[in-house]
């Protein structure tokens, strides 16, 4: 199976070189794409020296900070644009494990798509109180207004079938913040009930600053409202 692994970068300098590192002695031979947002603590610049030396790391270098959701989009479009047979995308403060990499491209030799999730039967997260109740929430937003049928739908540690985004009417994502993750979410339920969920234990970020914010959770609240009546709307009609 040809995969790529993608990656959001901004301000991930101290993260960056080990980070792929990992993902090559977890799936070697297997691409790496790394969005980055024209990081100011110069993320782009050790991406650029890493790929003299690594024939299997490529960079889209965007000239700002312009949201994790377009990220995302440009990976998608890259996996069916380069031919790839599927996407996984993760986050690059290791909360999520590399060594989770294999059972991602395991899984998705048999399902559309794939995610890691804190939130079955032996997943762990190391979120504080009240972190975990933010995140609780949004998964139990998410399941009951969107109508997703996961008991994770926020982490970005996911693996895609290209032949599922091919599927997917990426323009009509309107998402472009945190929320990106739900809506995405949203949209590939419209398309596959092959869904896998395993466990994970999900880090909190070694170095580094979180990047959520009140505008997020503000954002987040309002898409899942708009999903809520796109979805009471497709039942009507």
């Amino acid at each position: 199976m040809k995969i790529v692994v993608g990656v959001a970068t901004y301000n991930e300098a101290q993260n960056i070189e080990r980070l792929v590192e990992e993902i090559h002695s977890h799936l070697p031979n297997q691409r790496v794409l790394i969005i980055d947002d024209n990081s100011p603590d110069g993320t782009g610049k050790v991406i650029e020296k890493m790929m003299e030396n690594d024939p299997y790391l490529r960079m889209i270098h965007r000239p700002g900070k312009m949201g994790l959701g377009s990220a995302h989009i440009v990976m998608m479009k890259y996996a069916m644009e380069n031919d790839f047979d599927a996407l996984i995308t993760m986050d690059a403060d290791f909360s999520h494990a590399p060594s989770d990499l294999p059972t991602i491209a395991e899984h998705l030799k048999n399902y559309d798509f794939v995610i890691g999730s804190r939130y079955i039967e032996g997943g762990k997260s190391h979120y504080g109180f009240y972190r975990t109740l933010i995140s609780k929430v949004a998964n139990w937003g998410a399941q009951k207004m969107a109508g997703i049928p996961l008991c994770e739908c926020t982490t970005a540690y996911r693996g895609f079938r290209v032949e599922l985004l091919r599927k997917v009417q990426l323009n009509e994502v309107r998402s472009n913040g945190y929320s990106f993750m739900v809506e995405m979410l949203y949209h590939v339920v419209q398309h596959t009930n092959k869904l896998k969920e395993f466990p994970i234990e999900f880090v909190d970020r070694v170095c580094g600053k979180s990047k959520i914010n009140k505008k997020e959770m503000v954002q987040s609240a309002l898409t899942l409202v708009r999903l809520w009546f796109d979805r009471r709307k497709k039942k009507q009609q």
